[in-house]
């Protein structure tokens, strides 16, 4: 056998040669190779891992959408819509803990704002609403701490807790709130989100361990008489009542079809129209309302078969007691009915103030320019109302929203036609009306309990003032005959105040 040099040429004298081994053979290439199928093996374990559940200091993911639910200070920003007010939530709950610290500081408690934070599948509010609310509820946690306007002890801290949309994000949340609630002197929720069987329960939760709950635009009949709540909205007994009190002064003898959400759990839907049919002339209602299912498929087919019907029952007034959400696949079909040459009224209840901001106004407001339909709504609050009908407002509860108040300060952008913003701001003010009159007297150490207890004498000479009007409370835990305002959504999309109602038709002054 010959051998060869590394040239090619026969060479007796050189030294037989191998080939070098491939670099992976060797123990280096063993080495680099472990470490590749690390990597590799450590990217597919990073992509197949559900992800990681901690999201901050009382804040984990939950749930079948892994969405950060849980406890607050404001330094976690649930969303990054709410960056902003997050951030001046933490910098006023740490101004307060600073002044505290200080020799003869005053004492603070919590109140924890329970409310979504972004929507979710099945949810009927819009993330501006959302964050409207929170921002009233900010500017009355700021308003409360420097006016001097509502006293001043105890000082107040706001912490923001998001409850999710499932059985399991609830649990959670009220488990933190629980857990925290002696380290944060948590002694009130505000908020509580919409009416609905999943609010309820939670409301029941807390009021059993003694803190006390405060609603903002709960509505239904069925969350009254529940020890430890009340609520800054009227009932939808109340938002009945105003509506038919309207029609009949404005639509006399007008003949009236009611569309209802048969949704099973939506205690909003099903009390507001069994509480218009009690609250209009039976003689004056088209016999047989028509009946949908918002929870089930086909909900724009089913509007579109009942036309026909519509026009044959021939109303003046269609009263709509479903979601806010669900008017844009009402009126599409309705601006098609064949009868469409007459006008048509659509009145609703407050939950339709979402449809301004919602996916589907542009279809909300095509229907209104082309199908000679009217339509309206029972606010809980809208700015115009403070001068159509100013006796029944107070003028230093109104004056953060307006010019160099708090909100506009704040918010400069925001706007308040939804009238979150305003019940927020309410919901947090009757909290704090009722924290501090349990602190009267000299007693520092406010519990939950104290306040439960002075829930029942907010009324009369005690009634809260707020920006939506008087909050006179029932022995229900309902504001008696407070102002609702009939606001109208035009086609081009803008809002107003139309008239001021309430349950007698005549609301009552914003004094006690």
């Amino acid at each position: 056998m010959h051998l060869f040099s590394r040239s090619g040429s026969a060479d007796p004298n050189t030294e037989p040669w191998d080939p070098p081994r491939p670099w992976w053979r060797g123990w280096q290439g063993l080495t680099a190779l472990v470490a590749v199928l690390a990597l590799l093996g450590g990217g597919l374990y990073a992509l197949l891992q559900p992800p990681g559940t901690g999201c901050a200091t009382g804040v984990a993911r939950r749930g079948p959408d892994h969405v950060c639910v849980g406890l607050s200070n404001g330094s976690f920003p649930f969303t990054t819509d709410l960056a902003q007010l997050s951030g001046l939530v933490q910098a006023e709950n740490q101004r307060v803990l600073d002044a505290a610290a200080k020799p003869g500081g005053a004492p603070w408690v919590s109140v924890v704002y329970l409310l979504p934070m972004l929507p979710s599948e099945d949810s009927t509010n819009t993330a501006d609403s959302m964050r409207h609310e929170l921002e009233g509820a900010y500017t009355a946690q700021w308003e409360a701490n420097h006016s001097h306007s509502y006293g001043d002890s105890p000082q107040i801290r706001l912490l923001l807790a998001n409850p999710g949309g499932y059985d399991a994000q609830r649990t959670y949340t009220l488990d933190q709130i629980e857990a925290q609630r002696t380290a944060q002197h948590i002694v009130a929720v505000a908020g509580l989100g919409t009416s609905t069987a999943a609010t309820r329960a939670s409301i029941l939760r807390l009021t059993q361990e003694n803190i006390a709950a405060f609603g903002s635009v709960i509505t239904a009949d069925d969350l009254s008489d529940i020890p430890g709540l009340v609520r800054v909205a009227p009932p939808n007994a109340d938002e009945a009542a105003a509506a038919a009190a309207y029609l009949t002064k404005d639509h006399p003898g007008a003949k009236v079809l009611l569309v209802q959400d048969r949704k099973a759990g939506d205690l909003y839907s099903s009390t507001l129209a069994d509480q218009f049919g009690k609250s209009y002339p039976a003689g004056q209602l088209v016999q047989q309302p028509m009946e949908y299912d918002s929870s089930k498929s086909d909900v724009s087919t089913y509007f579109t078969q009942q036309m026909a019907n519509v026009c044959l029952a021939d109303p003046d007034v269609i009263f709509f007691a479903g979601r806010g959400i669900d008017l844009p696949r009402f009126l599409a079909p309705l601006s098609k009915r064949y009868c469409a040459q007459k006008t048509l009224t659509v009145i609703s209840g407050d939950d339709a103030s979402q449809v301004e901001q919602s996916a589907g106004i542009s279809d909300v407001k095509e229907a209104l320019r082309l199908g000679n339909i009217k339509l309206l709504y029972t606010g809980l609050a809208h700015p115009d109302a403070w001068t159509l009908r100013p006796q029944s407002y107070s003028p230093t509860a109104i004056a953060p929203f307006l010019a160099g108040g708090e909100f506009v300060n704040a918010f400069p952008h925001e706007s308040l036609a939804d009238g979150q913003a305003i019940m927020g701001h309410d919901a947090m003010l009757t909290a704090v009306s009722a924290i501090r009159d349990a602190a009267l007297g000299g007693n520092d150490q406010v519990s939950g309990q104290d306040v439960v207890q002075m829930l029942t004498a907010l009324y009369g000479a005690s009634a809260v003032s707020g920006a939506s009007g008087l909050i006179s409370l029932d022995s229900h835990g309902n504001p008696v005959n407070k102002a609702l305002p009939i606001v109208e959504l035009s086609p081009d999309g803008q809002v107003r105040t139309v008239a001021v109602s309430s349950r007698t038709g005549t609301p009552s002054d914003w004094h006690p």
